[in-house]
């Protein structure tokens, strides 16, 4: 088990696997991640990595697979506030060797050797995200009128006037 830290001169999610694909079918390695702060992308910033990414060696190339917990950082959609959102990913993949040409490029180790997990893990991890991540849930979201964070104020605005073109309306509604 090799255990991949931030100290590392390269990123830490490029993994050397060049010494797995002279290895016979069957060969299997873990990278055990432990990481504080890690860009995957522009748009994909980490709080921690930990986890266990086994890679087996197969006939086409490596299997990839395994857990990566992590924190990374929303915005409720209700009331903007920035929060921490926990997310765990399973990722599976066989990752080609040698790289297909019409395949997609992120699932192919490159002659190198030198895998570079970032487009990958990317995936998954926007894959993970909620679509409508909320502080809690039961956020209040904002007011409409002053926009303050209903989560933490209490706005006492006088009741809107309804348009008397929709206050028919008002008597389908249940509790009229």
């Amino acid at each position: 088990m090799r255990k991949i830290e931030a100290r590392s001169k390269q990123h830490p999610l490029r993994l050397n696997v060049g010494f797995l694909l002279h290895q016979g079918v069957g060969t299997s390695r873990e990278f055990d991640f432990d990481l504080q702060a890690v860009e995957v992308s522009e748009d994909v910033d980490l709080a921690f990595l930990r986890g266990v990414l086994n890679l087996t060696r197969i006939s086409q190339g490596l299997y990839l697979q395994g857990r990566l917990d992590t924190q990374i950082g929303l915005e409720c959609d209700r009331c903007l506030t920035d929060l921490q959102h926990p997310l765990s990913i399973t990722p599976t993949e066989l990752l080609y060797f040698p790289p297909q040409p019409a395949g997609d490029p992120a699932l192919g180790v490159p002659e190198t050797g030198i895998l570079d997990l970032k487009p990958l893990l990317r995936e998954y991890f926007l894959l993970g995200m909620p679509m409508h991540p909320l502080c809690r849930p039961d956020c209040k979201g904002l007011c409409p009128e002053c926009g303050g964070n209903r989560n933490e104020t209490v706005c006492e605005h006088l009741a809107a006037e309804v348009d008397s073109r929709l206050a028919v309306l008002k008597s389908l509604l249940p509790d009229s």
